[in-house]
């Protein structure tokens, strides 16, 4: 009887370890799944993705819209998140909107439901207008993409679109074999797709000494081995504005803007258009100092405490846009109106 019970006890001793190895067996499993699972690309719904410089698949705020002449718009937030952080608007007749960009010394002006825009005061035609769906508003960013400085390729087969921002700096490479674009830095990893040798990539990073992030010619971002490439070189440099850095003060024609000469300037740059006819005012100024020196080093000096910073920051780049293109240069003395970062930001010299 009590051999029975010590086979029994055995028995179940023998069970229970059985038990315990197929709970761990099951547990490193699942742990292996979601570990390798990392390195498969989901798959996408049927909305249309988009990728914007070397980040695929944006999640973006608000859905991309593309209208009936394949026009691609995109949200305000959208706009202001990936490419024009300080795009305002203001409130003009009919309860409509004038939306205003500085970028890279171009003034964007353009008002809702109307299929035409300014940059620094010309006229251009564009295919569609700033619009309102359900309380959103959109922009045509296709049709602005000379204001941006950005290519963009839309695939309707592929429900894909890809935009690059021109202004940056852009290195390339060649295949120098067949291979695997990689979904992960693994061999394991999902394939993105396959390159045949010779195609030209875009370099996106430098991973580690096996692996590079390219981005192929139909604009899929993956990585491959480095050993697989060659012939790298730099296609496009990084936009820069004028550098300044050099500029003589003591020797140059300084046109002065102070506020204690003129009591009403806060009124003056308190919105767009006021703002606007105080900018041409100093425009007219300094082109009149440009004809008369003739290649003399010229700037304006801006002295100001604002009441308002917002106006303030907005003067000084609207500004700043306008006299860059004439070769003028920006100077402002910091009298703690805007943080001084922001200050060093949108001026050429900060006194």
């Amino acid at each position: 009887m009590e051999e029975n019970t010590k086979i029994a006890s055995k028995h179940e001793s023998s069970n229970l370890l059985t038990k315990i190895a197929l709970v761990l067996i099951l547990l490193l499993i699942v742990l292996n799944v979601l570990r390798y699972a990392a390195y498969f690309e989901k798959d996408v719904d049927g909305n249309v993705q988009i990728s914007i410089q070397n980040d695929t698949n944006v999640e973006l705020e608000h859905d991309v819209y593309i209208d009936e002449n394949n026009v691609i718009f995109l949200s305000e937030d959208d706009m202001k998140n990936y490419f024009d952080k300080d795009l305002y608007y203001e409130n003009i007749e009919n309860n409509k909107r004038k939306y205003i960009s500085v970028f890279e010394n171009k003034i964007l002006e353009i008002n809702e439901d109307e299929n035409n825009m300014f940059i620094n005061d010309e006229r251009y035609k564009i295919k569609a207008a700033v619009i309102n769906r359900d309380g959103i508003y959109y922009f045509p960013i296709s049709e602005l993409k000379n204001v941006y400085n950005l290519n963009i390729n839309f695939s309707s087969d592929m429900k894909r679109i890809n935009i690059e921002k021109l202004s940056d700096k852009k290195v390339v490479a060649t295949i120098n074999k067949e291979t695997k674009v990689k979904y992960k830095m693994t061999d394991i990893s999902k394939n993105v797709t396959t390159l045949e040798k010779d195609t030209q990539v875009e370099i996106v990073g430098k991973m580690d000494k096996s692996w590079t992030k390219i981005k192929t010619p139909d604009c899929y971002v993956g990585y491959v081995k480095s050993s697989k490439l060659e012939n790298e070189n730099v296609e496009r440099q990084e936009y820069k504005e004028n550098d300044y850095s050099r500029f003589d003060v003591n020797n140059a024609t300084i046109i002065e803007i102070n506020g204690e000469k003129d009591p009403e300037i806060n009124e003056k740059i308190s919105g767009y258009d006021s703002r606007k006819a105080k900018v041409k005012e100093i425009l007219q100024e300094a082109a009149n100092e440009v004809v008369q020196l003739k290649g003399k080093s010229i700037g304006v000096k801006i002295d100001i405490t604002s009441e308002k910073p917002e106006d303030y920051y907005r003067f000084l780049k609207e500004l700043k846009a306008y006299l860059n293109n004439m070769n003028v240069c920006l100077l402002v003395v910091d009298r703690n109106v805007i943080d001084k970062n922001e200050l060093t930001e949108i001026c050429n010299i900060v006194l």
